[in-house]
């Protein structure tokens, strides 16, 4: 029996699937990366990145972008931070405390996409078995900014997905939202300015658009290297744990 006077405890417990990391760079920023983009596609020396990508780009192209260039360095500095947050938000939320590590951000490729050239499914790999991916939107035609995919009609030929990128981590569509089951895809209108973080193995694809202009983006695969001999031991004795955001942006 319930005593008439006592309290009912109910509490939310959240189990969360994906973690997706999200910001703006200042147009300071996007100048310079623009720049960079628009240099490298000038010069006939840029190193192509087609082989190693998925791209089905007729028009467009893709390039590897050189991690030292001056005009990436801040920017770099930046994904770098993020993955610190990244990284130190997860373990928090799943009330752990994270090894020591270190990152290496050298897989970089810029995005040239023109009409009717398109990403499929797919996700990025790496040498690492724990790593982070993202991009940043730097162009997009005006056909394509500004939509609010919420408020269009998504049935019929109307374009509505023209140049959008999808995120799939699981089979659970909107349908079933009325199941209390969460959606696992979401979808992106890209932004100038506007960078993703996830992890690698997070499947996307960007859809082809029609019309004029450039979709310009800038990919990354950030590997996250396990210190102290992790895979072999994963209880590390000697190397001082840094868990605070403060001294995770600190150790860059």
């Amino acid at each position: 029996m319930i005593e008439e006077n006592s309290d009912v405890q109910f509490d939310i417990l959240a189990q969360t699937a994906l973690n997706i990391g999200k910001g703006k760079i200042p147009e300071k920023m996007l100048i310079e990366l623009n720049t960079l983009c628009d240099e490298m596609q000038n010069d006939e020396t840029s190193e192509p990145y087609d082989d190693r990508l998925v791209g089905e780009l007729k028009t467009g192209k893709q390039l590897k972008v050189n991690t030292e260039d001056e005009k990436f360095r801040s920017f770099r500095k930046l994904l770098k931070d993020g993955s610190h947050i990244y990284i130190n938000h997860f373990y928090q939320s799943a009330n752990k405390t994270p090894v020591p590590y270190h990152l290496e951000i050298n897989d970089v490729w810029t995005v040239h996409q023109y009409e009717n050239d398109y990403n499929p499914l797919h996700d990025h790999g790496s040498e690492h078995w724990s790593a982070l991916s993202g991009f940043v939107h730097l162009k997009v035609p005006p056909q394509i900014a500004g939509k609010k995919l919420a408020e269009l009609d998504h049935h019929g030929s109307h374009g509505t997905m023209d140049g959008v990128t999808a995120l799939h981590w699981g089979s659970i569509s909107g349908r079933e939202i009325p199941t209390f089951k969460y959606p696992t895809a979401d979808f992106i209108v890209p932004e100038p300015g506007v960078f993703y973080l996830f992890p690698i193995w997070l499947d996307h694809l960007v859809y082809p658009f029609t019309g004029e202009g450039e979709r310009r983006t800038i990919s990354w695969n950030i590997n996250v290297v396990w210190d102290d001999d992790y895979l072999r031991n994963p209880v590390p004795s000697t190397v001082n744990l840094k868990t605070t955001v403060k001294e995770r942006l600190t150790n860059v």
